[in-house]
């Protein structure tokens, strides 16, 4: 049962709950522009260069493997205290970095940042289905994958201002997540969450079961699908993209940089208008336009070496992907009942990590047999045929939960 009618846009649970997705924006994006200055450092270490690119990635397989343990968690017990030690281990776990001088400490102290970041993901959707419902949940939602994405662009400005003066000054800043526990604790209120089984008496596997009987599974399994290959799809741009902007349009690192920046903002722009064009659309139709989208910006980006022209494509293709996760994550949390709506959920950060840890792999056979170029024509092909699968689904009405116009939040 939604208690979005005891805490309608209470803003200082709003602001609160907004200002959350930071820290997960902020795990990666911060640390990227110093891991050159990390691998200089330890450079007389073997494979200096491979374990100072970890320290950037190490994160992404433990998401992996402890969000579906954190959707479980948050089914079974309550959901406060799980939100509460993810802070606790992110602002103290992370952090402690600063004081060490082994390359493989600091790794391990990226073990407590995914632990931590595998929490949050899952944890602050399932809190935004418990407190709204209808077209209020909607809004949050993309206010919530906007405020992700405009966090990332931010972090990846003060890691390249700290990386110039010293790589360590960065693992501070991850302490200053721990200034939300007072608000955390004040303005955000334990669910009233309705279960309609005694979860002492049924295990995971059980759990899992139910969640297949109750709920329509091939679309979760669909949405699953969607959201790896929307990330894949988006770090195309933040891992390809560079290289064929310096390599076929002859462009500097500043001005990828600014490119990079800029896709950031398009998907910042995308994500805050989820709401208001879910009122209109269903969640499938909203995808089948995102992934259009998409693939018309690829193809741009392939198709000429003009660099306005080429930003131009990955504004259109960043904008596109923008619509992604609040609209996955919204469809996920209307389709899945309460009780099982943290498994449900976690089932989508894992998808979204597992999409960003095979990003560097998956075109590398694409890139070898054709060149970048025909990669990113060949990757929006893909896009359009998700397109496709995706219209066909709205001419079939799969999804079955209409617009938002006559929403009891509205």
């Amino acid at each position: 049962m939604s208690t979005e009618d005891s805490y309608s846009f209470n803003y200082p649970q709003l602001i609160t709950l907004l200002l959350i997705p930071v820290m997960a924006a902020f795990s990666g994006a911060l640390i990227n522009p110093t891991i050159p200055a990390i691998q200089s450092t330890f450079s007389h270490i073997p494979n200096s260069e491979t374990l100072a690119q970890m320290v950037s990635t190490m994160s992404a397989p433990i998401v992996v493997i402890v969000a579906p343990i954190v959707g479980y968690l948050l089914d079974r017990y309550k959901r406060k205290p799980v939100l509460i030690a993810s802070i606790l281990i992110y602002g103290f776990g992370t952090s402690i970095a600063f004081f060490l001088d082994s390359i493989y400490l600091i790794l391990l102290t990226r073990v407590f940042d995914g632990i931590a970041v595998a929490t949050l993901m899952v944890t602050v959707p399932t809190l935004i289905s418990d407190y709204y419902s209808g077209n209020r949940r909607e809004s949050v939602m993309g206010w919530y994958g906007a405020i992700q994405a405009g966090g990332g662009a931010v972090a990846a400005l003060i890691g390249g201002a700290i990386a110039s003066v010293n790589w360590r000054f960065i693992f501070p800043i991850y302490a200053l997540a721990l200034l939300l526990l007072p608000p955390v604790i004040r303005y955000l209120p334990e669910p009233n969450v309705t279960k309609t089984v005694n979860d002492d008496e049924i295990g995971r596997l059980e759990a899992a079961v139910n969640i297949a009987r109750d709920s329509p599974v091939l679309i979760l399994l669909f949405v699953y699908f969607l959201v790896t290959f929307g990330m894949l799809t988006m770090n195309l741009i933040q891992i390809e993209v560079p290289y064929y902007l310096r390599e076929s349009v002859g462009v500097s690192s500043g001005m990828t940089g600014v490119a990079l920046s800029a896709a950031m903002v398009a998907m910042v722009v995308s994500g805050s208008m989820y709401g208001r064009i879910r009122k209109k659309l269903q969640h499938a139709t909203i995808l089948m336009v995102a992934f259009g989208i998409a693939a018309v910006g690829y193809a741009i980006i392939s198709l000429t070496n003009i660099f306005a022209i080429v930003l131009i494509g990955i504004l259109v293709a960043s904008g596109g992907i923008g619509f992604l996760l609040p609209t996955v994550n919204d469809w996920v949390a209307a389709i899945v009942k309460e009780e099982y709506r943290g498994r449900a959920l976690s089932g989508v950060t894992t998808m979204m990590y597992l999409g960003f840890a095979i990003s560097p792999f998956v075109p590398t056979p694409l890139i070898d047999t054709f060149g970048r170029s025909t990669t990113l024509l060949i990757w929006a092909g893909f896009l359009l045929v998700v397109t496709v699968g995706l219209g066909g689904l709205w001419l079939s009405d799969w999804d079955s939960d209409p617009p938002a116009t006559a929403s009891k939040a509205d």
